[in-house]
């Protein structure tokens, strides 16, 4: 009967070792964004210094999600000017 194979070395070593002040803040961070609409979160975690990688992969959207937000922010406040 052949052996049983253990956990291949290699798929363990990828898995990302996260800092336990970077656990807490992704908690803090989904604790803050509670109920919100998602492109309000996006933007508060923005603000708060998260990357975009880290907003998508919090709220479970897509990195381009977030970058659409952060534009949606830029442009809401400019008026088009009557010609």
């Amino acid at each position: 009967m052949a052996k049983r194979k253990k956990g291949n070395a290699a798929s363990d070593a990828e898995a990302p070792q996260i800092s336990v002040q970077d656990k807490i803040a992704r908690c803090l961070a989904l604790i803050a964004t509670k109920g919100m609409d998602t492109d309000a979160a996006a933007l508060k975690l923005d603000a708060a210094g998260f990357s975009a990688a880290e907003i998508a992969a919090l709220l479970d959207v897509g990195e381009n999600y977030v970058n659409v937000a952060r534009h949606r922010r830029k442009t809401s406040g400019k008026k088009k000017r009557a010609g």
